[in-house]
């Protein structure tokens, strides 16, 4: 391939040498750019870059395919490698996504080293007009041959005219570059992709600051805690939301003892400490944020961790916070509406809002219903809880006036379009199940929910928007997801894709692998209790593996979701362990498909967890713990009206998870119904807790009646009237409290007590909620 005879161009033309390691960390801010000539050939530093001749191998973006040389530099609008004011910039042009590349190569001797880190400042440079997008995407090599993208350095769809900054921080470098003397890191800039309706000009990529680190292969010393992949959400800070910091934090020693951060406005006192705790997988993430500062202010952070021998800091890193004076310039824009209980909704805005105006109830009108409370949340300022009675089902409109931005900015007739729907299960739905438990329970249920509307293949992804839809608007991946704190990545609804790593493009997960009912056979293949949107190189990664209980890992998310070998009783082949806040959801699906498809799988081939349809004892006995230690959420409520709305069939798994017990729990011996009503009122313990964001709180009713669940703090003040007199019938039910007070506001760490009264009895729990 073309790539062949890279190394010899390189080193003839541009007499490029690896910077030696040894000789301590590379750095480089650009000081003498101005005085580097063409090829690299002279300049303070320039000897250690290359550039890279035009490759017709390969498809943009792998690394590999150039289409523009970058042995000259180039200046304006013209493509390739530029000069900027103490930075070095990239450009590739073309109205056409996808066909231009450009890159330059950094050298690096790591003889004797242990490779380290690549940490840089990348921000996007305008280039004349329009507003097309522009990617760079780091890659390293040994042989200048083969490349492999370093996915955590890489900027994707930067746009042209639109401010961007990021600081890439303490990327882990690959192990193959441990003793390396020909290691190379390659920033290769593309025309990328989109956005939608978008034209003219392509951005350009700045690179500034760069830093790499490695350690001596003989250093001394015990073993300790290695901060990497340190990043700030947002990755653009603002003066009106404050930041959180998180970073990847291995000890493959000891146990860490603690991980903080230290914060202040001058590099050399940070005076302000914050405790970081664990996120997913390696990573950790600051346990508040920094506070908001003013526009311009430049913040500067640095984590400590440490372990019973070894104390580890990071680089102090910063941000300079970008200034909004509160708002954009002109009135609070809608960004989302959220269906967060059957009688209230999150409200997000674009910029942070006042008090006054936001918690004003009459500001909000739903279709003719006035808010009865608005609450903005204390620490989320952009973001504010109404109370609106009585939505009906269906498309609704969100219509809000006067309220004001930070800079006296008021929304005039500002509306935002939603979709509601109804979470009560259908009066009569599960008449036929009552007293049955068992095969006759399945048999009962199959019956009920079989011959649903089959959607074709292709609405699914549309289906997703009503779904499986994040409180932000964007898309719920389950496999990305960190319930209670800030995932990875998110995807904003739009074409499904694929990548080579995880934060590229989602697409559609078969959670029962479409293999195992052989193909793209409907109803199953567009079966929505079967399909979950997940990042795609999370479902490649899956395939067509069981869910079940990982014991070593041979690959994690970032998020913490497993492959590897299972150490489920009854299976030991390799298995995918989702996170434990997702478990309660995917099994509730196995469960589902056992049911819908009982007796009509003949030509299925099935797969390691079933027999068809069916599954297998260690799976339901796998599956069964799951949905018991991950009750039902709201999130799963809102999945199962919204899928009932599509195929008008629901999953008696979300709407009776006892039933779960009833069919595979052999040793349940109590029926459901009449035939085995409780014998008393009865609470039972909330499921989780202590919780952070959401619990489950069940009962037993032995007779027909009215109904009141409160919550009490310790004072004995209510603070929530979970059900209020409703008449509900005999049997199990099931409610969820979001954690807060009848007002939406989020009710403080501590505990607090459920009451149940129902026919003249009453029971008492505890029930504890974290910060």
């Amino acid at each position: 391939m073309a790539l062949a005879m890279f190394g010899a161009s390189v080193s003839t033309v541009s007499a490029a040498v690896p910077f030696p390691m040894s000789s301590g960390n590379y750095s480089e801010n650009f000081s003498d750019i101005a005085n580097w000539t063409n090829n690299f050939a002279s300049g303070i530093g320039a000897q250690y870059w290359a550039s890279v001749p035009v490759n017709s191998s390969g498809s943009i973006p792998d690394g590999v395919k150039i289409t523009v040389s970058t042995a000259t530099f180039v200046s304006g609008t013209s493509g390739g490698v530029q000069k900027g004011s103490g930075n070095i910039q990239l450009l590739s042009t073309n109205g056409t996504d996808l066909t231009n590349a450009d890159a330059i190569d950094l050298l690096l001797d790591f003889t004797g080293i242990t490779a380290g880190t690549l940490s840089y400042d990348f921000a996007t440079v305008f280039n004349s007009t329009g507003n097309r997008n522009g990617s760079l995407r780091v890659y390293t090599s040994n042989d200048g041959v083969a490349f492999t993208e370093l996915t955590a350095a890489s900027v994707v769809d930067f746009q042209n005219n639109v401010a961007f900054s990021k600081q890439i921080s303490l990327v882990q470098l690959p192990a193959s570059f441990t003793n390396s003397p020909t290691a190379r890191i390659r920033f290769y800039d593309y025309n990328g992709t989109g956005p939608s309706g978008s034209s003219g000009a392509r951005p350009k990529a700045s690179i500034d600051n760069l830093v790499v680190t490695g350690t001596p292969i003989s250093a001394g010393g015990p073993a300790g805690p290695m901060i990497s992949n340190i990043s700030t959400i947002p990755g653009t800070p603002v003066d009106t939301l404050g930041v959180t910091v998180q970073a990847s934090v291995v000890d493959t020693a000891r146990s860490l003892d603690a991980v903080s951060l230290a914060w202040g406005t001058s590099s050399s006192s940070l005076p302000n400490v914050i405790s970081m705790a664990p996120a997913s997988g390696d990573f950790w993430q600051t346990a508040q944020p920094i506070p908001a500062q003013t526009g311009g202010t430049m913040v500067y952070y640095e984590i400590t961790a440490v372990d019973d021998s070894v104390t580890v800091q990071s680089p102090v890193l910063g941000y300079t916070v970008t200034g909004t004076g509160g708002g954009s310039g002109s009135a609070p824009v809608i960004t989302s509406v959220y269906e967060a209980s059957d009688s209230t909704l999150l409200v997000f805005f674009n910029v942070a809002v006042d008090s006054a105006t936001s918690q004003t109830p009459g500001n909000y009108n739903v279709g003719g219903l006035g808010a009865v409370n608005a609450v903005r949340d204390p620490i989320v300022t952009s973001q504010v809880t109404i109370t609106v009675r009585s939505i009906p089902a269906g498309d609704r409109t969100l219509t809000v006036n006067g309220v004001g931005d930070l800079a006296a900015h008021y929304t005039s007739n500002a509306t935002f379009g939603f979709h509601f729907v109804d979470v009560s299960i259908p009066a009569g739905y599960y008449d036929s199940a009552i007293g049955q438990r068992g095969s006759a329970l399945l048999i009962t249920l199959h019956n009920i929910i079989r011959g649903h509307t089959a959607l074709s293949y292709s609405s699914t992804a549309t289906a997703f928007q009503h779904t499986d839809k994040r409180p932000d608007g964007n898309v719920w991946d389950v496999y990305s997801d960190v319930p209670g704190g800030t995932p990875p990545y998110e995807y904003a609804f739009g074409p499904l894709g694929s990548g080579g790593s995880e934060g590229i493009a989602y697409n559609r997960e078969h959670s029962f692998p479409q293999s195992w009912f052989g193909g793209s056979v409907l109803p199953m293949y567009s079966d929505l209790w079967i399909i979950y949107p997940t990042d795609s190189k999370v479902n490649s990664e899956r395939g067509n593996f069981p869910y079940g209980k990982v014991g070593t890992a041979t690959w994690t998310s970032l998020n913490g979701t497993q492959l590897g070998n299972s150490v489920s009783p009854g299976y030991s082949g390799t298995c995918f362990e989702p996170i434990d806040g997702y478990k309660g959801d995917l099994a509730r699906s196995q469960f589902y498909v056992a049911t819908r498809y009982f007796n009509e799988d003949a030509s299925w081939p099935g797969g390691a967890s079933t027999n068809k349809s069916q599954l297998l004892p260690w799976a339901a006995d796998q599956y069964l713990q799951w949905s018991i230690a991950d009750a039902v959420s709201w999130k799963e409520r809102v999945r199962n009206a919204a899928i009932y709305e599509y195929q008008h069939n629901r999953n008696p798994f979300v709407d009776h998870p006892e039933f779960v017990s009833a069919i595979y729990d052999s040793a349940n011996a109590a029926g459901i119904g009449p035939a085995a009503m409780p014998a008393h009122v009865m609470l039972r313990a909330a499921m989780p807790t202590p919780f952070q964001t959401r619990t489950a709180i069940a009962y037993d009713l032995p007779r027909r009646g009215r109904v009141a669940l409160r919550i009490f703090d310790i004072s004995g003040r209510l603070v929530r009237s979970l059900v209020a007199g409703a008449v509900q019938e005999a049997g199990y039910h099931s409610i969820e409290w979001d954690g807060r007070d009848d007002a939406g506001t989020v009710a403080v760490p501590g505990l607090y007590f459920s009451r149940l009264e129902a026919g003249g009895a009453s029971d008492v729990r505890r029930v504890v909620r974290l910060r």
